[in-house]
């Protein structure tokens, strides 16, 4: 039975007042005394407190050695006018390396900021969402394959491991034109299989490298301003990124499927769903995280491709750079001494990928499935 605090006798009102009074709590409070480490023992737990550091201190170095300070030094020396990095002397700060580079002015001729720019662009946008799709083809017919699987993703993925320079080279003979005018004339130069199957399909074969027919001695090169359009030498290397780029990406998109819970199928067919439907409203959502990952780091890698470029084309990357990308014609700048030239190239190409990376990864939160 609970009595009201009204009706309670007068000396226990007087202790329910007393012992609720704010300065009991006061006193309490106050008694209480936190106990005052020395300072070497607090020195002694807090750096044992910060052990986890010491294991990421080697890549942390490393990652200020070899990435920090290049980006900071290529941001600081792009400024200075008339840069010579062997000798460490330039003439005034400015930004006038860049004006010269987007207007192509640097007159020490060679590569072209736009036509590099543009060969880049074109080669990275087309041929990694290309790639990319041919690879989840593969992949999904890899998955239903179950006899020989492992063999054929072996086989798949020795490209990759394959330098890219010998791939190159050998990739090229696919396409060169080896002989004379007048072997060629005769018949009896070899024209390489593409152009065997062209001749086989009643078309006139090209000098793929050059970016001519070989008959009617036609300029198949799009001009457009001062940037040229070799679409033969595009097409060369977009098969080649296409091919030497599917090995990783199968193999990505293979095991991702492995993932996929069984039972979204098993629903799908029994509600009839067609194979096309089933992959691009089932598979290709529940892997979009994937997708999208592959996505953004081969249009990362695409836009610093050079050694495959070197291995097709060679060192000078086409007729006088008609086929050069942005880290060639950094290169081309360091191999002048024109460093400062280089530097605001590269920090252009930086701010190029930055850009593209943030679209890519906004696009991705809308449009991935997690």
């Amino acid at each position: 039975m609970t009595k009201d605090k009204n009706n309670l006798p007068k000396t226990e009102q007087v202790d329910v007042q007393q012992t609720s009074t704010p300065a009991e709590v006061v006193t309490v409070g106050e008694s209480l005394e936190v106990p005052t480490l020395p300072t070497k023992e607090r020195v002694s737990r807090f750096l044992r407190s910060q052990q986890g550091w010491l294991f990421v201190l080697p890549a942390l170095l490393l990652m200020c050695v070899f990435t920090f300070y290049p980006i900071v030094s290529a941001f600081v020396n792009s400024f200075k006018q008339e840069y010579d990095g062997l000798t460490d002397t330039f003439n005034g700060w400015g930004v006038d390396n860049f004006v010269r580079v987007l207007k192509g002015d640097t007159g020490t001729g060679g590569a072209s900021f736009l036509q590099c720019l543009t060969n880049t662009m074109v080669l990275t946008f087309v041929s990694v969402p290309l790639s990319t799709f041919i690879a989840l083809f593969i992949a999904v017919a890899l998955k239903s394959i179950k006899p020989l699987q492992k063999a054929y993703q072996t086989v798949l993925f020795l490209p990759y491991l394959t330098n890219s320079l010998a791939m190159g080279a050998v990739f090229l003979t696919f396409f060169q034109v080896i002989g004379t005018q007048r072997q060629i004339n005769a018949g009896t130069a070899q024209l390489g299989m593409v152009n065997d199957l062209l001749v086989w399909l009643g078309i006139e074969p090209i000098n793929w490298i050059k970016g001519i027919g070989l008959e009617s001695k036609k300029d198949l090169v799009w001009h457009l301003g001062s940037v040229d359009i070799p679409w033969t030498k595009y097409v060369i290397m977009i098969i080649y990124e296409v091919w030497s780029g599917l090995p990783f990406k199968i193999l990505i998109l293979f095991s991702a499927l492995q993932s996929v819970n069984k039972q979204y199928y098993d629903a799908a067919r029994i509600d009839g769903a067609s194979r096309s439907t089933i992959l691009w409203k089932i598979t290709t959502p529940l892997i979009s995280p994937m997708i999208s990952y592959l996505l953004i780091t081969g249009i990362m890698g695409g836009m610093k491709q050079y050694s495959a470029v070197v291995g097709v084309f060679g060192p000078q990357m086409g007729t006088n750079y008609d086929m050069g990308t942005m880290v060639g014609y950094i290169y081309n700048y360091l191999e002048l001494g024109q460093t400062g030239y280089a530097y605001a190239g590269s920090l252009l190409l930086f701010i190029i990928i930055m850009i593209i990376t943030l679209i890519n990864l906004r696009v991705s939160k809308k449009r991935v499935t997690y």
